[in-house]
């Protein structure tokens, strides 16, 4: 009798283990066909929840400052506003939680300074030396052209298209070659301003992000 029990008790132990051995086969199998199908994968779902997308904010405010800051020698971009929209792009990627309301403000004033600036020292420092529009219009073109003759160009083309549209304008050299001048040294002092600002704003979003 005791023999009978000890083999039913036996039975009973090795028929568990199959059970077992069984159900962790199916579970094994049921996770493999699962990673593989890419329904739920316990090491790659973690991961992509904590994935923090704010570098790309970080880029493409790197970017924007970088193009900013060329944009303020090179006439064909918008200088300083690019700058400004690249450091709000940088403070929107950390939730403004370091850049707050009051240096964005600051930046934005700086912005308006650095476009009333830009008007200033191009229009009105020509009109200043009587310079006609062909005058303005051979500055913008001398600009564009002295590009493709960097560094030189980026000096000489601004004051060589002045002169070149004043002399059109009225044929006088003397007067051509003031207004060469007074144009060329208005687009300097403007450039020198504006990156003087950019600078500041730099400074400032700086100052609000480690302090």
């Amino acid at each position: 009798m005791q023999q009978i029990m000890r083999s039913t008790h036996q039975a009973t132990i090795h028929g568990d283990l199959a059970k077992l051995s069984g159900c962790n086969l199916t579970r094994a199998k049921s996770n493999c066909n699962t990673a593989t199908h890419g329904k739920v994968n316990p090491y790659w779902t973690p991961f992509r929840a904590n994935m923090d997308y704010s570098f790309i904010f970080y880029l493409v405010a790197a970017l924007l400052v970088i193009v900013g800051i060329a944009g303020i020698i090179l006439p064909a971009l918008p200088g300083v506003p690019l700058v400004f929209v690249g450091l709000l792009v940088a403070a929107w990627g950390d939730g403004f939680e370091r850049v707050g309301w009051l240096p964005l403000v600051v930046l934005g004033v700086l912005t308006v300074i650095s476009v009333i600036v830009d008007v200033i020292a191009t229009v009105v420092g020509a009109q200043k030396v009587g310079a006609s529009k062909l005058a303005l219009l051979g500055s913008a073109i001398g600009t564009v052209v002295g590009l493709f003759f960097m560094p030189i160009g980026l000096f000489v083309g601004p004051f060589a298209g002045a002169l070149l549209g004043e002399y059109l304008h009225g044929r006088q050299l003397g007067q051509a070659t003031k207004v060469g001048l007074g144009t060329w040294l208005g687009i300097i002092l403007g450039v020198a301003l504006k990156l003087g600002l950019a600078m500041a704003m730099l400074g400032v979003f700086a100052a609000a992000w480690f302090f």
